[in-house]
């Protein structure tokens, strides 16, 4: 006869609370008393912070999966009358040659070209002869397309280059909807919901990704779409949640912790590129997809909308938190019929803030969809040193971010520099000096890290300014702000494509992309400084509504 403990007994319904279907709510009714414990080691402010991070490195996980294995997964095809990147021509390499004392860089650029130079010989001789090239000794063939399904195949698709720029927009054109999407949603089912279940679609989704490929291109596009719009819902999901859980003297280190999708984006990039690289591109969707469902489970447990929903915050901590947003947040979730409409889209300070986002959006899209390209097409990386050179800028992102949601509170009350200068006015400066630096890849790649880098003071500026104008609806401001935002995405990719990518990507006419891109930060930044404000506003009032109304929401 076994001796079961009374605590063991209460373990082991815990567990089989867990594995049933209602097992998140389960957990918060039959186990408070560990969430409570759990609490008093962190606060759980903290923990909703961390996951409100978390929330925001998996939605880049699935946005940037297409741009990355764009590159192993579809084949360049040759096309006459269109030459290569200057960055991988044998004069260019003979000229550089001829300099390189001035640049300390330039024996480790000078190695790396002459690889290339190396291999485009070999592959022009292939050609000659009628001869299929091999690299690393692997035959480089295309996927037929009527063949017939196969898992880790890992050949290319033979798909045109305004293909590959539609596949990497389409992200865009599921987000843009999204956002707007996620701020109704936010406010009607709250953000937890919203987050939930629009990752598990998220991850099921680019987990079939590879299968859906090898039916046509057509139907990963609208995969891509259908990730774009769960991954809208994301960040005004987000924005609401911090709405809920942070007092104001600790609002800015909340909304740094929306820069969570600059960490991963340091992450998936080197990730993504070396498991491509190492494997197979269609590894490099599986993977990802697989720690992003293990993810949606501890986001299913520890996240809740607001610290008088939450069954394990301790009473001193709620009462905090309250008495802190007292005058500002509304402990009641606003309804639809409750929301300013009218005068939110008349409302001169957002309206700023809409465009002013619009230009910090354009710069990191631009980022996203197409460093990749350019440092593997024009300047010649190899994929998974690509991979590695394209996370650097959102590394530094990702520090100066948090210096200045710390710093913030000081520049902002002290005056000391207008903060909407900081990531937008240096972005465009540094972007502009990459357009002229050519080959250079010591300072191309110096100057691309600072100029995102700079753009991490976004989370005191315009990633901010929503809970500033009105806490009570940040989630709603932030869909729409990103609406607008994330509409840059539709139109950056096949303009690179045009501009860049049917010519072979020439430096000269990437140093037309980044005069574009560094036009609309400037200009988005302009506007902002004449209509922005960073006070309360007056539409952030609700209405009370009546006891009865109350009580049957």
């Amino acid at each position: 006869m076994s001796s079961v403990t009374p605590s063991a007994v209460s373990e082991q319904r815990c567990i089989r609370k867990l594995v049933s279907v209602g097992f998140v709510q389960s957990f918060a009714k039959e186990c408070p008393d560990d969430l409570s414990r759990m609490s008093g080691w962190i606060p759980t402010r903290v923990l909703i912070c961390v996951m409100t991070f978390t929330a925001c490195w998996t939605n880049y996980v699935c946005r940037l999966q297409m741009p990355i294995l764009a590159v192993p997964m579809i084949k360049a095809v040759a096309k006459p009358n269109v030459t290569e990147g200057v960055c991988r021509s044998s004069d260019e390499f003979r000229v550089r040659r001829a300099v390189s004392w001035l640049d300390p860089g330039a024996d480790l650029d000078n190695y790396i070209l002459s690889r290339q130079i190396e291999a485009a010989e070999y592959e022009m001789i292939a050609k000659m002869h009628s001869v299929r090239v091999r690299r690393n000794d692997v035959e480089q063939v295309t996927r037929p397309s009527d063949g017939p399904i196969e898992l880790f195949n890992g050949l290319p698709f033979d798909w045109r280059p305004e293909i590959r720029g539609q596949l990497i927009a389409a992200y865009s054109y599921g987000n843009v909807p999204g956002n707007f999407i996620g701020g109704v949603m936010a406010v009607k089912w709250g953000p937890k919901n919203a987050v939930l279940w629009t990752s598990i679609v998220a991850a099921v989704v680019s987990l079939i990704s590879p299968i859906l490929a090898q039916f046509h291109w057509g139907v990963l596009l609208f995969s891509r779409i259908i990730i774009g719009l769960t991954g809208g819902i994301t960040f005004p999901a987000c924005h609401a949640l911090v709405a809920q859980w942070a007092p104001p003297n600790e609002r800015a280190r909340f909304v740094w912790s929306l820069l969570g999708g600059t960490f991963g984006t340091i992450l998936t990039y080197p990730m993504v590129a070396g498991i491509a690289e190492s494997t197979n591109w269609e590894t490099g969707w599986y993977i990802p997809s697989l720690l992003m469902m293990v993810w949606i489970v501890v986001w299913a447990i520890v996240a809740y909308d607001s610290p008088i929903e939450h069954p394990g915050i301790t009473e001193e901590e709620r009462e905090y938190i309250k008495s802190a947003q007292a005058g500002t947040v509304r402990k009641e979730k606003p309804s639809l019929k409750e929301t300013p409409i009218k005068e939110i889209f008349t409302s001169i300070p957002f309206l700023s803030l809409l465009i002013c986002h619009f230009g910090n959006m354009f710069l990191l899209f631009f980022y996203q969809n197409v460093m990749m390209l350019y440092l593997t097409r024009a300047l010649g990386f190899e994929l998974t040193k690509g991979g590695f050179a394209a996370s650097l800028p959102w590394g530094c992102r990702m520090l100066f971010g948090f210096f200045f949601s710390w710093a913030g509170d000081t520049l902002k009350r002290k005056e000391i520099i207008s903060v909407t200068l900081i990531p937008h006015l240096l972005p465009g400066v540094f972007l502009l000096l990459v357009g002229y630096v050519g080959c250079n890849f010591v300072l191309a790649n110096v100057f691309l890290v600072l100029a995102l880098g700079f753009n991490g003071a976004a989370s005191i500026a315009n990633l901010s300014n929503n809970q500033d104008l009105s806490p009570n609806f940040a989630g709603f401001l932030y869909g729409i702000m990103n609406t607008a935002g994330c509409a840059s995405g539709i139109i950056i990719s096949p303009m690179v494509e045009e501009i860049a990518g049917k010519y072979g990507d020439p430096i000269d006419r990437w140093q037309i992309l980044f005069w574009i891109s560094s036009a609309v930060c400037i200009t988005s930044m302009i506007v902002f400084l004449f209509g922005g404000s960073g006070r309360t506003q007056s539409w952030n009032e609700i209405r009370s509504r009546p006891d009865t109304e109350l009580e049957a929401n």
